[in-house]
């Protein structure tokens, strides 16, 4: 996570996903809050059986609470395409707008700014342009997921990125995505083998019918 330096400003201090960061000339340190493993098993094995029932991708966002010390997850009614890898979510649609309401509403706050969660379904896991795009004003963690179908263990890209503040714009890149390493984001006890396991729990398969087909094509990435 290195930047060019071009400031005589010491260090800012910042929220990343509900973490606390330093960000000095080129480089950005803290701690992000690890992902439980429940939490991944069922992110896991809802994104994974969308890509078994659409061969397409789906998308989840998520936010630390920190009143609880906890992630809380969204997966919002999206449309996907068939057999290609685009994803489409309409925040205007009165059925986001009430599940942002009701966590509004419910916890005393609003669930974005929030980290995302996306998938390549069976190909490999990385930042696409498009990705970039869509990333690129949503400061945090951003994951893809890739090798849900064919292969013996997922694949897994993460990131991050930075609010575009001047006060860190003087110090490192702001436009960049930042490549972590898995052990930034989870318990660096956690057996590797569980975070790359194509299995997960069936938790939010109550919430599959959220990702709805559209015959509509998008441009791949």
């Amino acid at each position: 996570m290195n930047s060019s330096p071009t400031t005589n400003v010491e260090e800012v201090k910042i929220k990343l996903a509900g973490a606390d960061m330093t960000v000095t000339p080129g480089k950005i340190k803290g701690a992000l809050h690890a992902i439980p493993i429940p939490l991944w098993q069922a992110i896991v094995g809802f994104h994974r059986q969308i890509s078994i029932k659409y061969k397409a991708e789906s998308m989840s966002y998520h936010r630390w609470y920190e009143k609880d010390k906890c992630y809380h997850s969204l997966i919002p009614y999206q449309e996907t395409s068939y057999g290609s890898l685009a994803v489409k979510t309409d925040w205007t649609d009165e059925r986001n707008i009430t599940l942002l309401n009701e966590y509004a509403k419910e916890y005393k706050e609003e669930f974005f700014p929030a980290c995302t969660i996306h998938t390549h379904v069976d190909i490999g896991a990385f930042e696409s342009g498009t990705d970039a795009a869509d990333e690129e004003f949503q400061p945090g963690w951003h994951i893809t997921l890739g090798e849900l179908l064919s292969h013996q263990m997922i694949d897994v890209s993460l990131r991050i990125r930075l609010p575009k503040l001047k006060k860190i714009s003087s110090l490192v890149n702001v436009n960049n995505a930042y490549e972590i390493e898995i052990n930034n984001l989870f318990d660096p006890s956690v057996n590797k083998d569980e975070l790359f396991a194509l299995s997960g729990t069936t938790d939010w398969h109550d919430k599959l019918d959220r990702v709805e087909i559209t015959k509509k094509l998008w441009a791949s990435k």
